[in-house]
């Protein structure tokens, strides 16, 4: 029987394995307070399954796990994805799907009635489909099955949700089709949901209201209620058909990207006072980078002298390709009038100082070497203010060029696959996706050219 690993037994500190067809095509629940570990045990768990060559389905309220597919083959489903599927077929994705096809339907993207019902009609279409095994993953199941007067972000039209997600997990499994929902309040989601559930992840669980539920529908005991109180973050108890045994499970580590994921503190050096004072009296977006120029290296330096342990340098982090920030770039800090008027403040003294040659002759020597003196100090002072700037376009040029060569790649390998028809059809979306990309990279790259050209 084919396993996944969830992450480390906390008793042995031995892999903790899950069997495949008890997920695919049973009900499992995961449970957590807000930042414990709930999208987190979702994302592992899916690349494992995606890994492995098993497809899964993932209706997304909030739009917080797209970035899965920056890693694996999977239909983004929104307006502004690879499919806006209000203008297609929930039967045909079903179709493509129990034939082997991922998707991602984000319903952040959606109006609350269009999401609600393209919800319905695709898991309608899933279940007359059925037979060889898919998994839908429900992430915050009380957006789309809430208990009755509890609210919603698809508000009155959650009803419509709310009867077919409850439908798949009464009828689901004869058909093959299993179901992975997640909340954060079980006192909030349909009770009728959640009486369907065999397969438990609890990670940690506080409210009174919401242990009463899981302890009444869930079958917990006492004593581990009390544990799941206080469980530390990423850990959880299991338990269920798709787990040899109960147990409390550290939840292993995830490859893609958490869209949702609160922002980590990072201690960082500060930068020079006269950075600051530029910054607070400039327009917005002016800021510096900090540890950047010349005068925060030599704050740097100093602080080193004095304090030698409790400086660290500053990590540098290039954007991935595949990430969705790369459609962010160049910056718009780079095209900012503060910016604009440091270019021209410098290419001003460049050209005085080109002025101040020709005209050398016509002044005495001293004269001259202190104008001279003057131009370049200041003008040395530009450049290094403009230095921070030169670096981040010259970064940026790097980054989408390999973005770019990584689209053309990906292309030209879709471009000569031999597959069956059903293939191509997806092959086909994924080939237009790759070529809207191409194209809004080559515009990306043209700006940050420009702007570099105008920083040399």
């Amino acid at each position: 029987m084919d396993r996944i690993i969830l992450g480390k037994d906390t008793e042995n500190d031995k892999d903790f394995y899950l069997k495949v067809p008890e997920i695919i095509t049973g009900r499992t629940a995961v449970i957590a307070k807000t930042g414990y570990g709930k999208s987190w045990t979702i994302r592992r768990i899916s690349e494992q399954l995606l890994e492995r060559g098993y497809p899964l389905g993932i209706i997304d309220p909030e739009g917080e796990h797209v970035s899965l597919a920056d890693l694996y083959d999977m239909l983004i489903i929104s307006p502004e994805g690879d499919v806006d599927l209000s203008k297609g077929s929930p039967k045909k994705l079903a179709k493509a799907a129990i034939e082997g096809v991922s998707f991602i339907l984000d319903l952040s993207k959606y109006e609350a009635e269009i999401g609600a019902i393209l919800t319905s009609e695709i898991i309608e279409a899933l279940l007359k489909e059925g037979g060889k095994g898919f998994l839908v993953v429900v992430d915050e199941a009380r957006e789309l099955a809430p208990e009755r007067g509890a609210r919603s972000i698809l508000g009155q039209h959650a009803n419509l949700t709310s009867t077919w997600i409850t439908t798949l997990a009464t009828r689901g499994r004869k058909r093959g089709i299993g179901i992975l929902f997640s909340t954060q309040r079980p006192q909030l989601i349909s009770k009728t949901l959640l009486s369907q559930v065999e397969n438990k992840i609890i990670l940690r669980v506080e409210y009174n209201a919401d242990i009463s539920v899981i302890s009444k529908f869930l079958g917990l005991d006492k004593q581990t209620v009390r544990k799941i109180r206080n469980l530390d973050k990423g850990v959880a108890f299991v338990e269920g058909p798709f787990a040899d045994r109960p147990g409390f499970v550290k939840i292993g580590p995830v490859k893609s990207i958490h869209m949702g994921e609160t922002p980590k503190p990072v201690p960082r050096p500060p930068p020079s006072l006269d950075e600051v004072i530029r910054y607070i009296t400039s327009e917005p977006e002016v800021m510096i980078a900090i540890s950047g120029s010349e005068d925060s290296k030599l704050k740097e330096e100093v602080i080193v002298e004095a304090k030698p342990s409790k400086v660290k340098k500053p990590v540098k982090r290039r954007i991935s390709i595949r990430s969705p920030y790369i459609w962010q770039l160049p910056s718009k800090r780079l095209f900012s009038k503060p910016v604009k008027d440091l270019i021209a403040k410098r290419n001003e003294l460049r050209s005085l100082i080109k002025r101040l040659e020709s005209r050398k002759g016509e002044m005495r020597e001293s004269v001259y070497e202190l104008l001279r003196e003057e131009y370049e100090k200041e003008l040395k002072s530009l450049e290094r203010d403009l230095e921070p700037y030169k670096r981040e376009a010259r970064e940026t040029l790097l980054v989408l060029e390999a973005a770019m060569e990584d689209r053309r790649t990906r292309l030209a390998e879709l471009v000569e696959r031999k597959v069956n028809p059903l293939r191509r059809l997806i092959n086909r979306y994924k080939m237009r996706k790759l070529r809207k990309e191409i194209e809004g990279l080559e515009k990306r790259l043209k700006r940050t050219i420009h702007i570099l050209d105008m920083l040399e």
